[in-house]
């Protein structure tokens, strides 16, 4: 079905369509106009050449009776009769160029007289017909002869002398007594052709009658040839031009003829076309090719519009159908919006809002609640043992649970209250209307009573308690994040006074242990999703300023708060017991990062990895440590392990560590002359190194009595055949007064700072730098 729309782009089409062929027309035509005119012009130059050509031979044969008349008037009765006479014509004929042959005739044509007796003509024969008429009309003018009539005439031989008949009169008779043959040398003309650019064309010079005398071209006397019709020579007078095209041996030629009637003869020049139009043809060929190219071209870029036309008409059909379809999808869509919107605000397992819309709903909620100057009261709830139930019972019977709990809280609600499920166990309440704070605890208290009651769940009877934090507006918080916040804090409260209460915040709740709290939960699930990094700091060697290892620092790149430095995790990890494995997921990251190291470059620096005490007392440590690094085809010079002070008080991490010393891992006494640890008690473990803490390094400043107790440590030491390691080196003094101290290796800011693997490389050839400018 055509619309109105497919009109337009339709036109357009046959308007483009139109538009080409024209142009390709205008050009074909200007083409065909152009090498037309070209051909007339070509034609009508070269019949102008030709002509010019017959002319200046017709006048210099013209020249040449006239000469002939000027010889034949020497011709007297005396030089008939008289020998000296004869002899003095014969020497003038033999000096003359042009003519070497004369004959006298009376006027019954016989011969009276002639220079060369052996070939003269003995009768005129059929020449004499017509020429007492001829001469009348003319005079006394020479004219050729008819070649047909020649009494010497043989079909298809040339005639290679041209006679002239010259009528004599005596002084004393009015007519013509006597006819004078006068011949010339054709030879002599040719010779005067040579010189003419004639090409494949050639010259005539006919009698009257239209019979051949000769031809000739570039090359000289033309012998036969093809047989050049006679053409019709109309008009009177000195001399009668004229042209013609002829069609000789299948070549079409231009014929340019000049008569002269008084003197009985036509020259003629022939020239074939081909040969007139061969200067013009490669030019008319490369616009040939012009045209067709021109053609091509159009002709492409109208087919290329009227198919990009044709396509935007589909397209647009296709998107008027669309618009058709999304008119109707949008009335579907806006049936079906309100039910999108609730589910998309609704969690799908307790039927509450979800945490993105309770948070939009409730904050003007607040608002509103302040502009009316009322309260409003945030409950975070908790539920006890929730983790136990699920993993024991099930997850079926843990999200028939937390329904369970998202009813009996659904009830308990009033007129503008919301509530929510923010995730896991974790449920939120707003109270809104008018409260007082005696009706919010009344409240609460009836909800954790609510919701400590047994539950019935497919024939399993269940008892779970809920911890509840309670923040209330304006006195708590202003914003929705602020009350979500206060209220977290007072629910971790509520579980540490011993679950299944409710507690109201206040400022001296510690919302740092809400932090510690959720860090503990998480910490089970980093482990599991591998969260912890490793960072290394560079250990320098002081005597050649080269680095010739690496302290692992481990990080924890949290998904939510970022990345987490130890001393914010490690704490919980001993409290909760997570030490253990966090320990062995920083001695696996460790051995990964030296097998990488390996593979990439051949060899590896060692890596200093912190043990826990806890870490160390664990039976089967040392042979976990040895069994990693065969996993990782590792030498156990290439991992060092670092201890406290109080691992040296533990019988059994004590031996852990002659056991790792046996199989050649380095060991490092950390953070030495912070605690109760003395010399003495570096006997009854097998360390490699001492670590001076930073907080003896940072005393250094820049004088001869600089911290004798870090000169004494390493003088002692030194004693023991250990290495002495200096932590947290900050200054260039403290690296000078440390280097001369005596001591070993250094570590800290001013030397390098912790970095990811990745940045080592440049970090060592910026290092290297330094090191040599320095």
């Amino acid at each position: 079905m055509t619309t109105k729309s497919d009109t337009p782009l339709n036109s357009v089409q046959l308007t483009m369509l139109a538009l080409g062929v024209i142009i390709v027309l205008f050009l074909w035509v200007l083409f065909l106009w152009q090498g037309s005119s070209t051909k007339a012009e070509t034609l009508n130059a070269r019949l102008s050449e030709n002509r010019n050509l017959a002319l200046i031979v017709s006048e210099s044969l013209k020249q040449m009776t006239d000469r002939a008349k000027a010889m034949g008037s020497l011709v007297t009765d005396d030089v008939i009769a008289h020998q000296g006479a004869e002899t003095r014509l014969l020497t003038l004929l033999a000096e003359d160029p042009v003519f070497n042959r004369l004959s006298v005739y009376n006027l019954s044509g016989d011969l009276i007289y002639t220079s060369h007796l052996g070939s003269a003509r003995s009768k005129l024969g059929s020449w004499l017909a017509g020429t007492e008429t001829h001469f009348a009309g003319t005079g006394s003018a020479p004219v050729l002869p008819d070649r047909v009539a020649d009494p010497a005439y043989a079909p298809g031989e040339p005639a290679w002398r041209l006679p002239f008949l010259v009528p004599l009169r005596l002084t004393d008779v009015s007519q013509s007594s006597r006819l004078i043959l006068i011949e010339l040398d054709i030879a002599y003309l040719a010779g005067l052709i040579q010189n003419v650019e004639l090409g494949a064309g050639f010259i005539q010079i006919l009698d009257s009658r239209g019979g051949e005398w000769m031809r000739a071209n570039e090359s000289g006397i033309v012998v036969g040839g093809p047989q050049v019709p006679k053409v019709q020579i109309a008009g009177e007078g000195r001399v009668v031009t004229g042209e013609a095209t002829l069609e000789l041996a299948g070549e079409r030629y231009q014929y340019v003829f000049v008569t002269r009637p008084a003197n009985g003869f036509t020259v003629s020049v022939a020239q074939p076309y081909y040969e007139i139009f061969a200067p013009i043809t490669p030019g008319r060929n490369k616009q040939l090719v012009a045209n067709s190219v021109m053609t091509l071209l159009v002709l492409g870029i109208v087919f290329w519009l009227i198919r990009s036309l044709t396509q935007q008409q589909r397209i647009m059909e296709a998107l008027r159908l669309s618009e058709r379809n999304n008119q109707r999808l949008i009335g579907r869509l806006e049936t079906e919006h309100a039910r999108s919107s609730r589910a998309a605000s609704i969690d799908h397992l307790s039927g509450l809002f979800n945490r993105r819309q309770f948070l939009d709903v409730a904050d003007s909620l607040v608002l509103e609640q302040r502009r009316q100057r009322k309260l409003s009261t945030m409950l975070f709830i908790d539920l006890d043992r929730f983790k136990s139930i699920n993993d024991s019972l099930g997850h079926h019977i843990g999200d028939l649970l937390l329904q369970a709990v998202a009813g009996r809280i659904q009830r308990m609600l009033g007129t503008g209250d919301i509530a929510a499920r923010f995730g896991g166990d974790e449920f939120v309440v707003l109270l809104a209307g008018d409260r007082s704070e005696a009706d919010i605890e009344q409240w609460a208290s009836a909800l954790t009573a609510h919701l400590s009651a047994p539950y019935m769940l497919e024939g399993t009877e269940l008892v779970t308690s809920p911890s509840i934090g309670i923040a209330i507006s304006p006195r708590d918080g202003q914003s929705i994040d602020e009350l979500t916040k206060c209220a977290d804090a007072a629910m971790y409260s509520a579980k540490k006074a011993g679950r299944g209460q409710y507690r109201f915040f206040d400022q001296s709740l510690n919302v740092a242990d809400v932090e510690e709290f959720h860090l503990e939960q998480a910490f089970a699930e980093a482990l599991r999703k591998r969260e912890f990094v490793l960072h290394y700091q560079p250990l320098v060697c002081l005597e050649s300023m080269e680095v010739i290892g690496y302290e692992a620092l481990v990080r924890w790149q949290h998904p939510g708060i970022g990345l987490l430095y130890p001393d914010r995790f490690i704490p919980v990890a001993e409290k909760t017991g997570f030490v253990v494995a966090l320990g062995m997921e920083v001695l696996r990251l460790a051995c990964v990062q030296i097998s990488d190291w390996k593979q990439k470059y051949g060899s590896s620096k060692p890596v200093a990895v912190n043990v826990s005490p806890i870490q160390l007392a664990q039976p089967e440590f040392c042979k976990e440590v040895l069994a990693m690094v065969a996993e990782h085809d590792l030498t156990t010079d290439l991992l060092e392990l670092e201890i406290t002070e109080t691992a040296m008080l533990e019988g059994r991490a004590v031996e852990s560590l002659h056991c790792l010393k046996r199989a050649g891992i380095r060991l490092s006494l950390d953070d030495f002359g912070t605690g109760y640890a003395g010399f003495a008690h570096l006997e009854a473990v097998p360390v490699d190194k001492l670590k001076i803490d930073r907080s003896l390094i940072n005393r250094i400043s820049n004088s001869h009595d600089d911290s004798p107790i870090v000169s004494s440590t390493i003088i002692l030491a030194k004693r023991m055949a250990l290495k002495v390691v200096a932590e947290g080196v900050e200054t260039r003094e403290q690296l000078v007064h440390l280097k001369v101290a005596g001591c070993d290796i250094a570590q800290g800011y001013h030397l390098g700072r912790p970095m990811p693997a990745e940045q080592i490389p440049e970090f060592l050839r910026t290092f290297a730098e330094e090191a040599a400018s320095a």
